[in-house]
């Protein structure tokens, strides 16, 4: 089952975050502690990283994409594994990753 990384909340005061740039793409291998992505929060750019191995399977928000905090930003599982976008998150509820099908 996929794993999908959320847009995390990385001051007290974010509540959206731009996703400046992908520094990895759809394919690519992914391993704990790999940089993901640039992300821009109200007070400064900062690098995403990846709490899971396995591979970028589906990136959800494009380069450029303003992202609500806990909003999904990309899927990482196993090699030729199926995923789509999860359904949005219910009001209140943020987080950084989760497991896709588990959270409702």
């Amino acid at each position: 089952m996929a794993d999908i990384i959320e847009m995390p909340k990385l001051s007290d005061t974010m509540t959206v975050g731009t996703l400046v740039k992908w520094l990895k793409k759809e394919g690519d291998a992914v391993a704990t502690g790999d940089m993901l992505a640039e992300v821009e929060t109200d007070k400064a750019t900062m690098e995403l990283e990846c709490f899971f191995d396995g591979t970028l399977l589906k990136i959800f928000a494009d380069e450029g994409a303003s992202v609500e905090v806990g909003e999904p930003l990309c899927a990482v599982g196993q090699e030729g594994e199926e995923v789509t976008a999860p359904a949005k998150r219910a009001a209140g509820r943020t987080g950084q990753a989760r497991r896709q099908g588990r959270c409702r």
